[in-house]
């Protein structure tokens, strides 16, 4: 068998996804099919999750569609609202998305507001039975704190940047691997020169690197992974989180079942009570030809006050 010539573009994103320093706690507004599967959707995206996971896995089928939701967390009494589009249907060539993420938090006098805005494209090369998507994501957000002990605004908007790979064998196994927020040095060096209390702006966009294998079979999507968190204990401390465990399995080709689990070492962060996440998650979904409904929940099992919960509504496009 004749091995594929890759493009010398491809090699210089792989080259720059390895230098990347390495992962991540999960984002705001990410949807609940990844919660319910403990966020081991680096390999098994899909959809809008590449626009939050693996920008490289919006080509790995093919689908326009539009998802708004809501979600809550327990731990930082945070609301999100988020609107997100990705279609890799009208250019089977390119795959593009967007997606906008409200988030509103109100713990212990302190108020958190965070406005995230991400655009992220996406390209495949096929030959036989194997498959390479290659993808890249911009992200700028606003953070802003205030609480009457004097926490600084960090109020600018900063840019960021993801990117990503996804090898595909017969459509049936997949590996992801992906580095995101790859521009976080600078920004987590400013936020602490802001004030040496905060580490707000690290924490909620940390430099990562993630790598997942997946499987997908006829009713049957399974997925594996870990990330490694290199900021949010210092500056080139790594965390590494995982394992992540992730099951989909539909029935009827309408409702899916989805259980996962992830161990998280970054967890509620650093600061304070800060600590560790054991999470256990589930979630259903129904799917038709033009609507698709998802809820998603995790439970860390280790502090019985840690949940989160995502709710969404796709709306797919001809």
């Amino acid at each position: 068998m004749r091995v594929p010539r890759i493009p010398g573009t491809i090699g210089i994103l792989v080259a720059a996804i390895l230098l990347a320093a390495p992962a991540a706690a999960r984002d705001n507004g990410a949807p609940p099919r990844a919660l319910a599967m403990g966020d081991a959707v680096h390999a098994i995206g899909m959809g809008t999750s590449g626009l939050y996971f693996n920008p490289a896995t919006m080509s790995q089928t093919m689908a326009y569609a539009i998802d708004v939701g809501y979600g809550y967390r327990s731990w930082t009494n945070g609301h999100n609202v988020h609107l997100a589009f990705v279609d890799s249907k009208t250019n089977p060539d390119v795959a593009g998305g967007s997606g906008y993420t409200y988030t509103y938090a109100k713990k212990n006098d302190i108020k958190t507001q965070i406005h995230d805005i991400r655009f992220a494209a996406s390209s495949q090369y096929r030959t036989g039975s194997f498959m390479l998507c290659y993808g890249a994501g911009l992200r700028t957000f606003q953070l802003k704190q205030d609480g009457p002990t004097g926490i600084p605004s960090l109020g600018d908007w900063m840019w960021d940047m993801d990117i990503g790979v996804l090898l595909g064998v017969s459509d049936l196994f997949y590996i992801g691997v992906s580095a995101l927020n790859v521009i976080g040095k600078s920004r987590a060096d400013r936020s602490l020169r802001i004030s040496k209390q905060s580490t707000a702006t690290n924490l909620f966009a940390p430099r990562s690197f993630a790598t997942s294998i997946g499987f997908s079979y006829s009713i049957l999507n399974v997925g594996l992974g870990m990330d490694i968190d290199l900021q949010s204990k210092g500056e080139n401390k790594a965390t590494i989180n995982g394992p992540l465990v992730g099951l989909e399995l539909t029935l009827a080709q309408m409702i899916a079942l989805r259980a996962g689990f992830a161990w998280d070492r970054v967890g509620t962060g650093v600061v304070r009570d800060g600590h560790q996440q054991m999470r256990i998650s589930a979630g259903l979904g129904y799917v038709s030809q033009y609507v698709g409904v998802d809820l998603g929940y995790a439970h860390d099992v280790t502090h019985a006050s840690d949940w989160n919960i995502e709710a969404s509504l796709r709306v797919f496009l001809p």
